[in-house]
């Protein structure tokens, strides 16, 4: 919405495709909060109840929720590194679930006033590897254990349940995710799938 408004102030020539492109999307997010509601209620599901995990084209997935970031009306940079862009890069999990969970990283680190974000892809023979890095304001040392926590926030608006639900979701398929906040600064997430090749 925020780039439709951008659009219609330059006024761009291009302005019905914009907005047609622009619309699909929104179309798009509101199935998409429809799914993240659902996911509050899913937390409490048992294991046992959840879909298996499946290959996944992670790839496919990033890329996507990097051009929706890319689409609002702020000044970070979001860059993408991974072997070959775009190239398909397959990993247990379930794609809009690691959607799901990529929305939430990225937005923590908007919300952390990050000016850059990098999604990196790493792949090796048992594991793919993303890894999100932020140089926005990282993670008090303190406060640190607790952010996977169930309705723990470092921000007064947040519901913590974000971490809490990524935690859950990506153990689910058999993966691991860790956070810290490195030496040179922001914060960084590494998320641990079982590769699907």
């Amino acid at each position: 919405v925020q780039h439709l408004r951008r659009a219609y102030k330059d006024g761009r020539g291009d302005f019905g495709a914009i907005l047609e492109t622009n619309v699909t999307r929104v179309l798009a997010e509101i199935d998409h909060l429809d799914e993240i509601a659902r996911a509050f209620s899913r937390y409490g599901t048992a294991p046992q109840d959840r879909a298996p995990a499946v290959a996944v084209n992670v790839g496919a997935v990033v890329l996507d929720v990097l051009a929706l970031e890319r689409m609002g009306d702020d000044d970070v940079r979001w860059l993408y590194d991974a072997p070959n862009e775009p190239v398909d890069i397959m990993a247990l999990a379930q794609a809009d679930e690691l959607r799901e969970v990529l929305l939430n990283l990225l937005e923590n680190a908007r919300l952390a006033q990050a000016r850059s974000v990098m999604v990196s892809v790493v792949t090796d023979a048992t594991r793919v590897t993303i890894v999100v890095h932020d140089d926005g304001t990282g993670v008090a040392a303190d406060v640190m254990s607790r952010v996977f926590e169930p309705h723990f926030s470092t921000r007064t608006s947040g519901s913590g349940l974000g971490l809490a639900i990524s935690r859950r979701l990506i153990e689910g398929w058999g993966g691991m995710i860790t956070l810290v906040s490195p030496e040179r600064g922001g914060t960084e997430v590494r998320i641990e799938l079982q590769s699907a090749t």
